[in-house]
């Protein structure tokens, strides 16, 4: 006895100097908002709409015109001349070459060729003729012939190029606009690819949310029938003691209550493993000290409304069933991309070139440019049945999207009709188990009254006990049952949604 009251002196000193950590509650509501905003797999779902997103800009964005931009140096090893090296040195010497003037004017091919209709040789030569002396004369066509030389020589040696370009698609065989809706599709996809993990992680949060609230009441339950089993061995030891009970008799009665003392350590360390699993999935440390709003509530309240749908709902409300429409859209719209790539196109181009040597004044070392605009226009002729094999491949595509969505159909129609009939066979559970609770109490307070004035057996007392728990057990069950029924059924319509 001593040693049981230093135990309890020593846990009073520990509880008063060591503070206890703050409960937290938790609605269902509460728990499920942190799920969505923790689970993984819906995280990757949002990045995938956001995905789909830019996709969705970025197909637009080819109906709008396209700028670009290009610049290139090129350094060559040479310069490009237009007559040979032989005939300009005979340019540069024209004025000596030892027969005269006349004689150099006459008999020279090239300088008759290239420089006799020149309005302005032909003045030069004319005043040097007349005017000037034989020595200036040479002198003068000399530089004239060197000056022509290096006009016909193209300075090539330092390239500059610069092109600005802008094309905008005038037709483009429905490419473009089948592009859109496919991204768009696409973007819609994802959007119901996320509603459908969020529905996944709710129906995960609720199991585990009730199954804590079951496990809290089935905890509190063995408790109380603890205290039972606690205080008829109490007064089992009494009759012993009178003489009117045996030791039988308290022996059957320590056992129960050894067992039922090992069922209660087990249900809390189930409350604390469930407690746990609900943390991970909400984001939480796994030995946060939480406490659901629902979890000391000694009667589940069953949810009274009905799940109200029709087929087109159904159809349009199941993440898969609708998942597998956009697909369906998806292939078709993918066949008409296909179908344009066999399909003439026409754009409007516009560019503007600068360049140096300037190439509209004589390749001059100085930048020129140009502009100029036009039509393109590509139109395929004969590829060898390639782009009808291509299309009937992706309406085949479609097509089988279509089957694999009807039969998905019936599979979802099929899964709605069960769960319908789970919360039919729900209710009927939790009827049943309503009565027999109320069986099992009357059955308990006769045993208790005949047990107190001697005329029934302990045995019978221990089975009575052993009713009532079992009674109350399978209650909590199918209220849990009932509730869970519901939200599957919401599921399986596509009306789960936190708060409901």
């Amino acid at each position: 006895m001593k040693s049981y009251q230093l135990l309890i002196c020593a846990a009073a000193v520990l509880f008063t100097t060591v503070p206890l950590r703050a409960q937290t509650v938790l609605t269902l509501e509460e728990c499920r908002a942190m799920a969505l905003e923790n689970n993984g797999q819906s995280k990757i779902a949002r990045e995938k709409v956001n995905a789909a997103e830019y996709d969705s800009k970025a197909a637009f964005a080819n109906y709008l015109p396209k700028v670009s931009a290009t610049a290139m140096y090129l350094h060559n090893s040479d310069n490009i001349n237009l007559i040979s090296q032989e005939k300009q040195e005979r340019l540069a010497a024209v004025g000596t070459t030892g027969v005269g003037l006349t004689g150099s004017l006459i008999s020279d091919p090239d300088f008759m060729t290239l420089y006799l209709n020149d309005p302005s040789l032909r003045n030069v030569a004319n005043y040097i003729v007349g005017k000037m002396s034989d020595e200036d004369i040479e002198g003068q066509l000399n530089r004239i012939g060197q000056d022509l030389a290096d006009d016909l020589t193209l300075d090539i040696q330092n390239i500059y190029v610069g092109l600005v370009s802008v094309q905008e698609p005038i037709y483009a065989g429905g490419k473009i606009r089948a592009y859109n809706r496919v991204t768009a599709y696409a973007k819609e996809l994802a959007e119901t690819q996320l509603g459908g993990e969020d529905q996944k992680v709710l129906v995960t949060v609720d199991e585990a949310y009730w199954q804590i609230v079951s496990v809290a009441n089935k905890l509190r339950l063995t408790e109380r029938y603890v205290e039972l089993l606690r205080q008829m061995d109490a007064n089992v030891e009494i009759m012993k003691n009178e003489g009117v009970a045996t030791a039988s008799d308290q022996l059957s009665v320590k056992v129960r209550l050894n067992e039922a003392e090992m069922s209660l350590v087990k249900a809390q360390n189930g409350l604390e493993l469930s407690k746990m699993l609900l943390c991970q999935l909400c984001g939480l440390e796994l030995d946060s000290q939480i406490t659901l709003a629902d979890e000391m509530n000694e009667t589940l309240d069953i949810p009274l409304d009905r799940v109200m749908y029709t087929r087109e709902d159904l159809y349009e409300n199941r993440p898969e069933l609708k998942s597998l429409q956009l697909a369906v859209s998806m292939y078709d719209e993918k066949a008409n991309i296909v179908r344009a790539d066999f399909l003439p196109t026409v754009a409007l181009t516009g560019n503007y070139i600068l360049t140096n040597p300037s190439a509209k004044d004589g390749l001059e070392t100085k930048f020129g440019g140009m502009w100029n605009v036009g039509v393109m226009a590509s139109v395929p002729i004969f590829h060898f049945g390639e782009g009808m094999n291509k299309y009937r491949r992706a309406k085949s595509d479609a097509l089988l999207t279509q089957y694999q969505l009807d039969d998905a159909r019936g599979k979802v129609e099929l899964q709605v009709t069960q769960y319908e009939k789970k919360i039919a066979e729900s209710d009927s559970r939790l009827e049943m188990a309503l009565r027999n609770m109320e069986n099992a109490e009357e059955n308990l307070r006769i045993a208790n009254i005949g047990f107190a004035e001697g005329v029934v057996e302990s045995s019978t007392v221990l089975a009575a006990q052993t009713a009532w728990l079992q009674a109350h057990s399978e209650e909590i069950d199918a209220r849990i049952d009932r509730i869970m029924a519901t939200v599957y059924l919401r599921q399986a319509t596509g009306q789960l949604e936190n708060g409901k």
